[in-house]
């Protein structure tokens, strides 16, 4: 008899590390695709995706590359996580924000989590935070979402 995992098991369809750009201040990804499921056909597919390190214009090509791609695998929402994410070319904000505004428009929904307050400064000083959905941690929106497991160890009641 096979084990079926508890309600609260980490589940991912797909997890893919990648190169968005190379250099002293290159950029890197890493793509979980989290499935569950919902009323209607086919599972509910919701990807994170976790930046790091520097985005430059070269990066932020690519990046949208990336969120049609995910379009077109059929994933609902995007979990945009920024916790790594050093640099951002202030340039480039406003095409971010038009490119997770489209993903929505074709897909689902999007979040942007763990921005420093650095990177929250750069999308305030583009004008581009009110067009924002915020959360502080990608883990804990997933673990809420019931995709992940808690952390095993002691748990404070």
């Amino acid at each position: 008899m096979i084990a079926r995992p508890g309600p609260h098991a980490q589940r991912h369809a797909l997890a893919l590390d990648f190169t968005l750009s190379h250099g002293r201040h290159g950029a890197t990804a890493r793509l979980e695709i989290h499935e569950r499921p919902h009323p209607g056909p086919g599972p509910q597919r919701i990807a994170r995706l976790a930046l790091n390190g520097w985005l430059d214009d070269g990066a932020l090509h690519r990046l949208d590359a990336t969120f049609d791609d995910l379009v077109a695998r059929g994933v609902d929402q995007l979990l945009l996580d920024c916790a790594q994410l050093r640099h951002l070319d202030y340039r480039t904000v406003p095409t971010l924000v038009d490119s997770l505004a489209r993903f929505e428009s074709r897909a689902g929904g999007f979040v942007v989590c763990g921005l420093s307050r650095h990177l929250r400064d750069l999308f305030r000083l583009a004008g581009c935070e009110p067009r924002l959905r915020c959360w502080p941690s990608a883990s804990d929106l997933l673990e809420s979402a019931g995709l992940i497991s808690e952390p095993s160890g002691e748990h404070a009641s």
